[in-house]
């Protein structure tokens, strides 16, 4: 090919550039655009980080998990303890067939009507260890989702645990399906 035109790029970044370079409806070549050096990939929402996972911490393994154990007794750490250090609380803000329901040990995500949470029995649930968060009007417990979650366990810890989480949620994560993601974190209704 004998074309004087033709111009053999001498490097990756120029071969790049000109395989990217356009032409305009009537032939003539047209300069490539070159983005801005130094910036960041937007996200959906903003600027995020993700962080590596633990083996076994993937988005299937969670769907595994969810399907399997959480379907059999849900994924509610402590449910248990709450008939024991909240009981005249939860009298007081609930409806009798939640907790004879809750006393009989049915999986939360299960009872219906569902149970009733509060801002001061929402604050309690603050620690690595029983973490819940609300996302618009319903509570989870996230403690078992933690090390799933692909940003990372700290700014759950600090932005959501014992919060409401709606707005950091929903400029992150809109696109996400959290009712089916979290079904067997379930814990209840949030009122004010």
């Amino acid at each position: 090919m004998d074309d004087s035109n033709f111009k053999k790029p001498v490097n990756f970044r120029e071969q790049r550039l000109l395989r990217n370079a356009s032409t305009s409806q009537n032939g003539a070549r047209l300069a490539a655009i070159k983005p801005p050096g130094n910036l960041g990939v937007p996200r959906a929402g903003g600027y995020r980080n993700k962080v590596a996972l633990k083996p076994g911490h993937s988005a299937l393994d969670w769907h595994e998990l969810t399907s399997n154990k959480g379907k059999r007794q849900g994924l509610v750490t402590r449910a248990n303890e709450l008939l024991q250090n909240d009981l005249e609380h939860l009298r007081r803000t609930n409806y009798a067939p939640t907790l004879s329901q809750l006393s009989r040990n049915v999986p939360l995500y299960l009872i219906r009507p569902p149970l009733r949470v509060d801002k001061q029995l929402l604050q309690k649930h603050n620690t690595k260890d029983d973490c819940w968060c609300v996302i618009n009007g319903k509570v989870y417990c996230l403690t078992s989702y933690l090390d799933f979650h692909p940003g990372g366990v700290d700014i759950l810890l600090k932005n959501c645990a014992g919060k409401d989480a709606t707005i950091m949620f929903d400029k992150y994560h809109r696109w996400v399906s959290y009712d089916k993601l979290l079904e067997t974190c379930f814990v209840g209704i949030y009122v004010e």
